[in-house]
């Protein structure tokens, strides 16, 4: 892809930069803000118009402590998309992998379900494999119940491990190469010995709401991928299934833009425009606000929620957001937060990637998509709004 991209000539790339917030005239997006660090907690920022944007910046795996998806994936373009007015939906839907190795590495590698559909089992420290109480398929229950599974062994105290020593044994080096260098990176010698899993964030259902082209509810700005929530995924997404629709949306989305762009303003690059810089990052105060709000999220707002833990989690929220009010980076990943944390309070029933252990089942009057803009956060601070459509 980096190739291909390389050898458009229509492509200009822009290197060093980190995008913080989209301009918006009236109600149309026309622009991004970006900054270029000039030094560690110094920039300026840059202002770079244009006649359509879109987003696709990947999911929000790092708000969680635990996470298979790189530093980078922070959620902030849902934020700066909601600020802008656009809907967001579905975002208490949040998908974890059961299985990511637990050895203090961030992003946490993966060890595949292809382990588990070779005959590999989940024991904890007393030799039980206690996926076969929870579910009559073991470990080769859905991702979710599996993700809990672990977790719960994980809160008791009693550790959870993958065992592939007699399914896989000395073939794993051979079959497996990237979970076997993993392993062995680790000190782990996964033909002899036990590799201590834990569940990581994996995969966001939800995200800025859209239509079959990408559109939002923005003019002028679109979403495909990660970032964006068509609804194609449900309450769970099923491997693979979002390679495809970031392939379909991205060329549906290039399409839509194209029949409605005039042909003068597409294709012409402006030189970024320098404007007011951001006030100095103090850089140690980001890693320890950041490092708190992944700890928030994941204690009250992953695999297991409660209302209670929710609350709590929306409070320590609204601290941090104060605390990093001058830090664009750290607002952004606030505002994400906020919505998936009232998304998932509002939402008082277990389905897919959302689990709340106080009411454990699912309710088949909810069986309908989560819509949430800044407007719900303001009117309702502790609570999501269910809005029935967006323009």
């Amino acid at each position: 892809l980096i190739a291909a991209v390389r050898q458009t000539p229509s492509i200009r790339v822009l290197e060093g930069y980190e995008a913080h917030d989209l301009i918006a005239e009236g109600k149309r997006v026309s622009g991004v803000r970006l900054e270029r660090p000039e030094k560690l907690g110094h920039g300026t920022y840059q202002f770079v118009p244009a006649s359509a944007v879109i987003l696709a910046t990947g999911g929000v795996g790092a708000l969680f402590a635990v996470t298979t998806n790189p530093a980078y994936a922070r959620g902030e373009a849902i934020a700066m998309a909601a600020r802008a007015g656009a809907v967001i939906a579905d975002p208490e839907f949040v998908q974890f992998h059961p299985t990511a190795i637990d050895v203090g590495i961030d992003p946490a590698p993966l060890a595949t379900e292809a382990l588990r559909g070779e005959g590999a089992t989940l024991l904890n420290s007393d030799g039980e494999r206690f996926m076969l109480r929870l579910d009559p398929r073991g470990e080769l229950a859905p991702r979710d119940v599996v993700a809990r599974g672990v977790y719960a062994e994980l809160a008791a105290g009693r550790g959870a491990f993958l065992d592939c020593r007699t399914a896989i044994g000395a073939r794993f080096d051979e079959l497996y190469p990237t979970v076997a260098a993993h392993c062995r990176a680790a000190g782990i010698d996964p033909v002899r010995q036990l590799i201590p899993v834990a569940p990581a964030e994996h995969y966001h259902m939800g995200g800025i709401a859209t239509d079959e082209r990408g559109r939002t509810s923005v003019a002028g700005l679109w979403a495909v991928g990660e970032v964006a929530s068509t609804g194609l995924h449900g309450a769970n997404r099923l491997a693979s299934n979002s390679l495809l629709e970031a392939v379909v949306l991205g060329a549906r989305a290039a399409a839509d833009i194209k029949s409605i762009i005039p042909l003068d303003r597409a294709g012409h690059f402006v030189v970024p425009q320098k404007i007011a810089g951001p006030k100095p990052v103090d850089m140690k105060a980001r890693v320890r606000l950041i490092t708190r709000l992944r700890n928030v999220m994941t204690t009250h707002a992953g695999v297991m929620r409660t209302g209670a833990g929710l609350k709590t989690a929306l409070a320590a929220l609204e601290v941090i957001g104060r605390e990093g009010a001058d830090d664009p980076l750290v607002a952004n990943m606030v505002l994400t937060s906020r919505l998936i944390a009232t998304a998932a309070l509002k939402r008082k029933e277990s389905r897919g990637g959302h689990y709340r252990s106080d009411y454990p089942a699912a309710d088949p009057a909810q069986a309908k998509r989560t819509f949430i803009s800044m407007r719900d956060l303001r009117d309702a601070p502790a609570s999501a709004q269910v809005a029935s459509s967006f323009a």
